[in-house]
């Protein structure tokens, strides 16, 4: 049993009570209504009032593992360093942290720097004692061993009940209802209906004012909805945004997989660990969406770079989206004005101005509609040429531009992901040897990855012989002048500016336009264009909508 005098012989003045919940304490809480900080703030009191050494009480709402969450220790901290107090009273030591080993190296720091005595209902810690001194380094190390362990437990939890279709993530996610009595998700039909319709509007289009389906990015999508349809945010909302869209269409959960990754904490932060598995689990909860529309909404995200990005009040112009400045990389944009002058008589004079320019001040800025002409004019050089010219203009553009480029992607992406698979491939061996994993479940996970792996090698065989066959491979002229000249025809034929916008985009893959020199009053700036064709072009039966 302490004594006031022994404390007092160690130089202890004053002491701070820290009080804090545990997760444990939280799950006592919500099972039995019991309010835990105060069962141990009575405890605590009826330990250190009989001491006769004045102690303050600091209590902490909320579990936290680290200093950076818990603004009450963080103070309390700063007490101490400030030499305020001799000695901290809590519990047991692992209520001070389990956090970061860096957190638990300045609280034991703390406490050796300025010997503050760790005093709990059961034993005097002092640090100038080598015996209590490993013992709070044990405590404190054991402390966040029992956190990971208690967290590498719940997430256990959640992917064996995400394989058996039990939902445990809280709140059941917009598009399905929660049973109580299977503790399964339940599609809701009435917000299934409103994720199927976007889906839709996303891949199919909108319906414009002339009856037929527009395509649409996810601002434009986003405009629609808010304005020509009853259809609501998960919270109830009118306005939808452009992200919450984009992550709507991409959830994987919307075909029944759900997906985990396990996590690090770097500087208090959860961050992926590459080396760790994905743990994937199909059909885990019922699909909403079928599989090839999700594929066809998938394959649209993926190809959404160059697109323009407009919206939905608007029809993209013939060059939107298309036209990249040379000097800064930022893609160009349309500016139209009228202006009016009045003429000494009285007249009036209106002028139209249209321009396409770069939103970097003082960048490249150059008249639209003589952009437009040089494309139209580019094409029907190409056509006009003859075969052997044709094919060798044609292949220098391709060659340049897109094949290399594709090749390496593809190279990147398969080395890429070849060493995800076999940093999965470690940790899979990792839990088998440890035990955590069963011969049935190491064999399944195994047989996974070794049959991504071989699709890797099959993937990466095709792709060198696609870049073999691509360079040596003849370009058919004939088809080629063929498609040229329906290119133009439908172009001179189209009225609509969003119809000439995707008969450009279906031919070229951008164009970056260089400024030569400025123009000044009539005299009209020169400049250099650099198309990047598509490889469409050169293949028989093009459609060019």
């Amino acid at each position: 049993m302490l004594k006031a005098d022994y404390l007092s012989s160690l130089g202890i003045e004053s002491i701070i009570n820290y009080l804090r919940k545990s997760r444990a304490d939280e799950e006592h809480e919500r099972k039995t209504g019991e309010d835990v900080l105060r069962a141990q703030k009575e405890l605590m009191d009826r330990f250190l009032d009989p001491l006769g050494i004045p102690f303050e009480q600091r209590l902490e709402v909320g579990s936290g593992d680290k200093i950076a969450t818990r603004p009450v220790f963080q103070s309390v901290l700063q007490e101490l360093q400030a030499g305020k107090y001799q000695a901290i009273a809590v519990k047991e030591i692992s209520r001070m942290g389990r956090g970061s080993y860096t957190d638990m190296g300045i609280i034991y720091d703390l406490l050796v720097e300025k010997r503050i005595f760790v005093i709990t209902p059961y034993k005097l810690y002092d640090p100038a004692n080598s015996a209590d001194l490993r013992q709070i380094r044990f405590e404190l190390f054991m402390s966040r061993e029992e956190f990971e362990t208690t967290r590498e437990r719940l997430f256990g939890g959640r992917v064996n009940n995400a394989m058996e279709g039990r939902w445990v993530a809280g709140a059941a996610p917009f598009g399905f209802v929660y049973n109580k009595t299977t503790k399964k998700l339940e599609i809701n039909e009435d917000e299934a209906a409103v994720v199927r319709q976007i889906f839709d509007y996303y891949v199919n289009g909108v319906p414009d004012k002339n009856g037929k389906k527009r395509d649409v990015s996810f601002r434009a999508l986003a405009t629609y909805l808010k304005r020509y349809t009853p259809i609501r945010t998960p919270r109830g909302y009118r306005e939808w945004r452009p992200i919450q869209l984009r992550q709507l269409i991409t959830n994987e959960r919307y075909i029944g997989t759900m997906r985990f990754r396990t996590t690090k904490r770097v500087g208090g932060k959860q961050v992926p660990r590459p080396e760790e598995e994905h743990i994937i689990v199909p059909d885990a909860v019922p699909a909403i969406i079928d599989r090839e529309t999700w594929e066809r909404a998938q394959a649209k995200v993926a190809d959404s770079a160059h697109k323009p990005r407009t919206r939905m009040d608007f029809s993209p112009c013939e060059l939107a989206g298309l036209c990249i400045c040379m000097r800064c990389g930022r893609r160009m944009v349309r500016q139209y004005s009228v202006q009016h002058y009045r003429k000494q008589n009285g007249e009036v004079n209106v002028y139209h101005k249209e321009f396409l320019w770069c939103t970097t001040a003082g960048c490249t800025f150059v008249k639209y509609r003589s952009i437009e002409e040089d494309l139209l004019e580019l094409l029907r050089h190409f056509r006009d040429l003859d075969a052997d010219r044709l094919e060798e203009q044609i292949s220098a553009i391709l060659a340049a531009e897109k094949a290399p480029q594709s090749h390496d992607d593809m190279t990147e992406y398969i080395d890429q992901r070849e060493r995800e698979l076999k940093a999965r491939m470690r940790f899979i061996y990792e839990k088998y040897e440890t035990g955590i994993y069963t011969d049935e479940m190491f064999i399944e996970r195994k047989t996974e990855i070794d049959v991504e792996l071989k699709q890797l090698e099959e993937m990466k065989a095709r792709a060198e012989t696609a870049a073999n066959e691509e360079q040596k491979a003849e370009i058919d002229t004939q088809a080629v002048k063929k498609n040229l000249t329906s290119i133009l025809d439908a172009y001179n034929a189209a009225d609509d500016k969003s119809d000439r916008n995707r008969i450009l985009r279906a031919v070229f893959d951008h164009i970056h336009v260089e400024l030569i020199e400025r123009g000044r009053g009539r005299i009209p700036a020169k400049y250099v264009l650099y198309p990047v064709l598509k490889k469409d072009l050169t293949r028989s039966g093009f459609l060019v909508l």
